[in-house]
């Protein structure tokens, strides 16, 4: 049987760490997407099913809080794992935040934190063995 690569979802407005995390993660042996926006990125996480999404908080359209609710409420996404990068400090993360993303990574941000969570959470999602594996 062969093994499917992950498939990650990066929703991030700043291009430059929306590719550069990309580009690590293809790197990696993953099947990446990625969306700039929050309507844009849960429309594209409904298309692609990722394993993992990685979403910041302040996108220009509507804020990832926002979307972040879409995705819990969705009844297939809502168990997807999701890594929320935010600018607030660890006191100021919003409970409902701290509450519903697997992982909140603040800014700034190194991509070897981002790449370490997203591989911690495909390693507790192979050993609940979901999706892909």
């Amino acid at each position: 049987m062969v093994k499917q690569k992950p498939r990650i979802l990066i929703i991030e407005d700043d291009e430059y760490s929306r590719e550069a995390v990309e580009h690590l993660l293809k790197a990696e042996g993953c099947e990446t997407r990625s969306a700039a926006g929050g309507v844009s990125g849960y429309c594209a996480a409904r298309r692609f099913s990722p394993d993992v999404i990685v979403l910041d908080l302040n996108l220009p359209d509507i804020d990832g809080q926002r979307v972040l609710r879409k995705l819990r409420a969705n009844r297939v996404l809502g168990q997807v794992p999701i890594i929320v990068i935010t600018g607030y400090s660890r006191d100021e993360i919003p409970a409902g935040v701290s509450s519903s993303a697997d992982f909140c990574i603040t800014k700034p941000a190194s991509f070897d934190d981002v790449i370490r969570a997203v591989f911690d959470l495909l390693r507790r999602g192979a050993a609940s063995g979901s999706r892909g594996q």
